[in-house]
């Protein structure tokens, strides 16, 4: 009956929050009693609700300073579990997992294992040098939503056996439930319109202009179409600014702050993921399951789940270019975009089942608390043959 201390820090987004929901919610609190913590006050603000109680550890600091405010909130880390029974630190971000580290070096008397959840493929080398000073951890596991971001780690340094493979968990029963609900009309969308779905979290580099700037063509060509930009991030407010100026500014939606993402995926038409590098693959779990098109530029992460008009319509981002072209010729193809929405829906209960999901993290606590492979009796869902 091993306790699980959930441990965040501020690099958390929907994806940590919706897993380790989904985790407390289908974990029997008398087998997996818990509790939850973060590092840095960043995490909670995130979250209009936070979904469960968490504690904040150490004090805030001024945005130059959190990394140090984290270091520092390593101690208050040690003294929670001292104070908590805590078998399982399972850290949702690689500070959170350091700060954790350096806890329980300092409080010797306590032993727990640590597990770290990565979603995000575009790994800074620092961090991967952080997580490479975890492996003296006597059991650590470090679990990728992608083989991408296996492979990024055993490249680093990180030894294979700490590496595990777990797919995103897709609740289809909510998914239904939001299909069949009113949201578009609660963001004033009609049945008419053609949804462009932006994903989380929205960043310069990976390209999101692009495509609101592809959705807006399209707007002038058929006039219904619409692009939804979540988040209040730097670059959606960029988005926001160059679409008040535009003639056709209803085309950029704003949705509410409190509307979590996954529930915006599923009154969707087509989901857009326009990075030309690296970017985490969750939101085309859920973009799959709820019957979602997905275009997306073919990196490494996104081909791992996408085929190329199969379950999704993929194209090349070529350096220095606009990627706007080729997602408008992909909106416009309509047969491809419906072909490929049925055959993904179908895969998505394949691969992103919530109970394989929550079985496979608690597969994963057995062997850390066994001291074996972290991957040991887990296998990819997403794995061909």
């Amino acid at each position: 009956m091993p306790t699980i201390c959930h441990l965040f820090d501020g690099n958390v987004g929907w994806e940590q929050r919706l897993a380790a929901s989904q985790l407390i919610e289908r974990l029997p609190v008398q087998r997996y009693p818990w509790h939850a913590a973060t590092v840095d006050r960043a995490a909670v603000r995130k979250w209009t609700a936070a979904p469960f109680p968490i504690a904040t550890l150490g004090r805030p600091f001024p945005g130059p300073f959190r990394a140090v405010a984290q270091l520092l909130a390593a101690g208050a880390v040690g003294r929670l579990i001292a104070r908590k029974p805590t078998d399982i630190i399972h850290a949702w971000g690689v500070s959170a997992a350091f700060a954790a580290w350096v806890g329980l070096r300092a409080n010797s008397a306590r032993r727990a294992a640590l597990v770290v959840e990565l979603f995000d493929p575009a790994i800074p080398r620092s961090d991967i040098k952080r997580l490479r000073t975890l492996t003296a951890a006597s059991c650590l596991a470090i679990i990728c939503s992608t083989q991408t971001i296996r492979r990024r780690l055993i490249e680093g340094g990180i030894p294979p056996d700490c590496c595990v493979v777990v797919r995103p968990g897709v609740d289809f029963g909510q998914v239904n439930h939001w299909r069949r609900g009113n949201l578009r009309e609660k963001l004033g969308l009609s049945s008419d319109h053609r949804v462009i779905l932006i994903p989380q979290p929205i960043d310069r580099k990976h390209g999101f202009m692009d495509a609101f700037f592809a959705g807006l063509v399209l707007c002038t060509l058929t006039g219904n179409t619409r692009v939804i930009v979540p988040g209040d991030a730097r670059e959606a407010r960029r988005i926001a600014r160059f679409a008040r100026c535009q003639p056709l500014s209803e085309t950029f939606v704003a949705p509410d702050p409190s509307i979590p993402f996954e529930q915006l995926v599923s009154c969707a038409d087509v989901l857009v993921v326009p990075a030309p590098g690296d970017i985490s693959t969750t939101s085309i779990a859920w973009a799959m399951a709820a019957g979602v098109a997905v275009i997306g530029a073919a990196g490494y992460a996104v081909a791992e789940l996408i085929a190329h008009k199969v379950n999704g319509l993929l194209f090349k981002a070529e350096a220095g270019k606009s990627m706007a072209a080729p997602i408008v010729r992909w909106l416009r193809d309509h047969d491809s975009l419906e072909k490929v929405r049925e055959a993904a829906r179908g895969q998505a209960y394949e691969v992103f089942s919530i109970r394989r999901y929550v079985d496979q993290h608690i597969k994963l606590y057995e062997n850390v608390c066994a001291g074996v492979a972290a991957g040991e009796g887990i296998s990819d869902s997403a794995a061909v043959g």
